[in-house]
């Protein structure tokens, strides 16, 4: 691995560590959940307040409709008494009680409808929070079995890397030696050939190694053939 390519692979390495530190994938999950349950209590309030709305509007209904039911009867009362001017007044007045009853019950109505779909949205919202707690309890075991499990293998891949380095040490040292050890077997060779001199003969030259070399030779022949003839001196009795 060159030289940049190893400076990359630290860098991408270390990006990523502070990538995990700045964003944690556990912290992001209890965060979602919270702010799903904020907005279940946000929708729970709004439910509480169109339904408080709603109450309102229906006691000014019930209001508007016995002040109708009154106007009817001071209507009755006052055509009783020849006060047809009493009893027109009373009846303008139950028309405008009703005219507002009714657009009381328009306004009632478009509540209704609106607690209704807010009381659908809870329910869903209800089992959209649960399980999206059994999930997130998933995911987080996930996440830690997963971050074991890379930890382990980060481990592994440094330990792999760390015999890597000491093969490579110990086939540099056996080459090395083999290299010393040819670069003394050459030497020797060298030495024996004459080619170059031995420091420990430095009065010598070729022939009176070459002279040495023979009587050495001479020397294991003689000493060989003595051997030889012990041994068949050895065997002639035994044959008698």
């Amino acid at each position: 691995m060159s030289i940049i390519a190893r400076f990359k692979a630290i860098f991408e390495a270390k990006a990523n560590a502070a990538a995990d530190n700045i964003e944690d994938p556990k912290a992001s999950l209890d965060y979602s959940l919270r702010k799903l349950e904020e907005a279940r209590r946000d929708l729970s309030q709004g439910l509480i307040e169109v339904s408080a709305a709603k109450r309102r509007l229906q006691a000014q209904r019930d209001q508007m409709t016995a002040a109708a039911d009154k106007y009817q009867q001071q209507s009755q009362t006052a055509v009783e008494a020849d006060r047809d001017d009493l009893a027109r007044l009373a009846l303008e007045r139950k028309q405008e009680s009703e005219a507002r009853a009714a657009e009381l019950n328009d306004n009632i109505a478009s509540l209704d409808r609106q607690e209704a779909a807010l009381k659908e949205n809870q329910v869903k919202l209800d089992r959209k929070i649960k399980s999206f707690r059994y999930k997130k309890e998933e995911l987080k075991a996930i996440h830690d079995s997963a971050k074991a499990q890379l930890k382990v293998q980060e481990s592994l891949s440094g330990i792999s890397k760390d015999l890597a380095d000491v093969g490579n040490t110990i086939q540099r040292t056996e080459t090395r030696i083999l290299e010393m050890q040819s670069r003394a077997d050459a030497i020797d060779a060298l030495v024996a050939e004459g080619v170059l001199q031995d420091v420990l003969e430095p009065e010598t030259d070729d022939i009176e190694r070459e002279l040495a070399r023979i009587g050495r030779n001479q020397a294991v022949e003689e000493e060989l053939a003595r051997l030889k003839a012990g041994r068949q001196l050895k065997a002639l009795p035994e044959a008698a």
